[in-house]
């Protein structure tokens, strides 16, 4: 099963999209917004738990899109 999320926001640059998913991790530019930077990692986790696993397709200027592969029956 594949599930798709996609977002309006900044985008995220190629060379820094594997580091999205680590604990803590914020972009320099959004400093200023509220947030902690745990969402993607948390997400991440649960979703490697049900045996599933994450993509991510972003470009600078244009969003992301999170893409969320769990096997049947999860």
């Amino acid at each position: 099963m594949k599930i798709d999320i996609a977002g309006s926001g900044r985008g995220i640059a190629e060379s820094r999209q594997g580091m999205s998913f680590k604990r803590f991790c914020r972009e320099e530019e959004v400093h200023d917004v509220e947030g902690i930077g745990i969402g993607l990692y948390l997400a991440r986790g649960i979703i490697t738990m049900q045996g599933g696993y994450t993509k991510m397709a972003s470009t600078v200027g244009s969003g992301s899109t999170f893409s969320i592969f769990l096997p049947r029956g999860s």
